[in-house]
């Protein structure tokens, strides 16, 4: 299908038709269907887009075309969604952003977003999130704290966390 061809279905076809050719066309064409009206449409363009054209749909309505981008895009444009107002999104740039951004995401108000910047911040913002309201997320960081700083978490309010602190104190 040729460009014009392309940009004509977008134009005039229904959903189905306008589905069919974001998904059969050339992805260079794709930038046409950025602002489809429909978000099932805008969710396979960003799946099939060139990653350097992903960044226009970093505000997208559809939390799910978001997720798209924020999986696909070059870790450089990443602390751009960073404050996404999905947790989802934001766990996935927990998952790819560079260790170095990942302390400005300690007090995400997720615990899912918080669980996973504990898996993969270096060891010395651990301390800063010993005292997280999550168990689950200090369950993650008695596992990875450095063993000098196991004492300040002893009397954890959770079982699991203390059994996880006794384990390795005893290693």
């Amino acid at each position: 299908m040729t460009e014009d061809e392309f940009i004509n279905i977008l134009k005039n076809g229904d959903f189905k038709e306008r589905f069919d050719a974001v998904s059969r066309t050339e992805p260079a064409y794709l930038i046409h269907a950025l602002t489809d009206k429909d978000e099932n449409v805008r969710y396979k363009v960003a799946s099939r887009i060139p990653p350097e054209n992903l960044m226009l749909l970093i505000n997208d309505p559809y939390k799910e075309v978001r997720l798209i981008v924020a999986k696909r895009i070059g870790a450089n444009e990443l602390p751009k969604m960073m404050n996404d107002k999905s947790f989802w999104v934001r766990h996935a740039v927990a998952e790819r952003i560079d260790e170095s951004y990942l302390s400005s995401l300690i007090v995400d108000k997720e615990p899912i977003v918080r669980i996973k910047v504990a898996e993969r911040i270096d060891m010395k913002y651990l301390k800063d999130m010993m005292k997280d309201d999550e168990t689950l997320v200090r369950k993650v960081v008695a596992k990875r704290i450095p063993k000098e700083y196991l004492y300040l978490m002893q009397n954890d309010e959770s079982e699991s966390v203390r059994n996880i602190i006794s384990e390795r104190l005893s290693e």
